[in-house]
């Protein structure tokens, strides 16, 4: 006669049930990593609009900071490159910042000095210019009005706001001033310009280059128009 199956206790009964629930709970544990391994990793649309827009601050962030950076390229004087001496005077017309036209061979048989300087946007111009326009105002005082000399300054000026008047009043300018690029051009530089930006050419009586200086002082300046006027 077989034998009877013994009643499992409620205890037993629990326990199994726990075990079985354990179990269940592990295999969907494993089932959703297996699957999530599978797809491929997305972001909630929350954090994707949120990387956008803080992309969005900082180019416009930067662009702004770009925009009020000073440009200290474009601000300064433009190049004068040095040429070859010339052996004879460059005809040329300009006008002064006045408005007065007014030609090279006008003055002939008057000792010319031509002084050639880059000014930037704003008004900034090399620190040889501002020795150069210095030696000049003295010389100036000395001949300008009771000898037979005139000084032209002819400045390369490509900005609009370059503000050529402030500069004929910070460095008392009171001969003959005028812009080679009105006209577009800086070809009188380019001729005069033997020494670069801030040269300074000495013209005689009878129309020929007599020299021409990189840097000099008002007093060897004065010195060398003593002997062109008394040639």
């Amino acid at each position: 006669m077989p034998k009877k199956k013994k009643k499992k206790s409620w205890k037993e009964r629990q326990r199994e049930r726990s075990i079985r629930q354990q179990r269940a709970q592990e295999t969907y544990r494993v089932q959703r990593e297996r699957e999530a391994e599978r797809k491929p990793r997305q972001w909630p649309k929350g954090k994707i609009l949120g990387a956008i827009c803080l992309i969005s601050i900082i180019v416009v962030a930067y662009g702004t900071w770009q925009y009020t950076q000073p440009s200290t390229i474009s601000e300064e004087p433009p190049p004068i490159n040095p040429t070859n001496p010339l052996q004879t005077p460059y005809e040329f017309t300009m006008s002064d910042i006045n408005g007065t036209q007014f030609s090279l061979s006008s003055f002939s048989g008057r000792i010319i000095v031509i002084h050639v300087m880059g000014v930037g946007c704003h008004g900034q111009i090399y620190p040889i210019n501002e020795n150069q326009l210095t030696q000049l105002k003295t010389v100036c005082s000395s001949y300008c009005g009771n000898k037979p000399i005139i000084l032209i300054t002819v400045a390369v000026a490509t900005c609009e706001n370059s503000d050529l008047e402030q500069i004929r009043t910070t460095y008392g300018i009171t001969w003959l001033f005028g812009n080679d690029y009105d006209d577009g051009k800086m070809d009188i530089a380019q001729k005069y310009a033997t020494q670069g930006d801030g040269t300074i050419v000495l013209i005689d009586k009878a129309f020929h280059i007599s020299d021409s200086y990189s840097a000099i002082t008002a007093s060897a300046l004065s010195s060398n128009i003593n002997q062109l006027l008394g040639a």
